[in-house]
């Protein structure tokens, strides 16, 4: 069944929506986790604890659905790391430190090509919405540097009117339904004709509280399908099937 609504901007979601999510964030946890193990010469324990606080199963090489990793920024996952550090019985201040320097430059270094997959013709897809007079922006919880980088690699520095990430200074972030006000104050359109795009819960949840007219949820991300469904207006499988009314 075909969903039609008459709207003036597009927001998407990066990773997971525009490019495969678990290519990129499963690889950098296990690198991550294991940059801070082999700074404290630690055992498996704390290893198997940061994966579960984090939300990732290393058994499977996945995210789990709805867990810091799957939507948090990297200050959030930052306090996760230092919390189970400090667990382990590392001094707190200690714990922040090494969260700092060994965790959070592991998942935000600028990505590699070989990190990147695509979910679907990304660029032909928006490039479509733009002919058509739609604007673009670009929520993401992402750094500046990765999300530009990665922007890059996708061809859409040029396409993209707005994009806003979680170290932009004085302006919100994911979730928070303001991050949508903000864009569309910026871009001078009313969130009433607005669409959001994303892969996780917290993506639509933050598009319904802020009233869009239309919260799409795209399959294969962070979160599971079932865990979307009563969150998306529509489910796709990929950006692909967004096209001009």
């Amino acid at each position: 069944m075909t969903t039609t609504v008459d709207v003036d901007l597009v927001v998407f979601d990066k990773d997971g929506t525009l490019i495969d999510f678990h290519v990129i964030w499963g690889p950098r946890a296990e690198r991550a986790i294991e940059a801070i193990c082999s700074t404290l010469g630690s055992n498996q324990f704390l290893a198997k604890d940061l994966a579960a606080a984090l939300g990732y199963n290393p058994h499977i090489s996945r995210v789990i659905s709805q867990g810091p990793l799957a939507s948090g920024t990297r200050s959030e996952m930052e306090i996760v790391v230092a919390t189970i550090l400090f667990q382990h019985q590392i001094p707190w201040d200690k714990a922040k430190d090494l969260a700092c320097k060994h965790f959070g430059p592991v998942m935000t270094t600028p990505p590699k090509i070989t990190e990147f997959k695509p979910r679907g013709n990304v660029q032909e897809c928006i490039s479509r919405l733009k002919a058509s007079g739609i604007k673009i922006a670009i929520a993401t919880s992402d750094d500046r540097e990765p999300t530009e980088a990665a922007l890059r690699e996708l061809n859409l520095t040029k396409a993209v009117d707005l994009v806003l990430c979680a170290d932009d200074p004085d302006t919100p972030t994911k979730p928070d339904s303001s991050v949508l006000d903000y864009i569309s104050k910026n871009l001078f359109v009313s969130n009433h004709r607005t669409v959001m795009v994303g892969d996780t819960v917290s993506d639509l949840k933050m598009a319904r509280k802020a009233g869009v007219a239309l919260t799409v949820g795209i399959t294969g991300g962070a979160d599971k399908t079932t865990d979307l469904e009563p969150y998306a207006d529509v489910l796709l499988s990929s950006v692909d099937s967004l096209v001009p009314a």
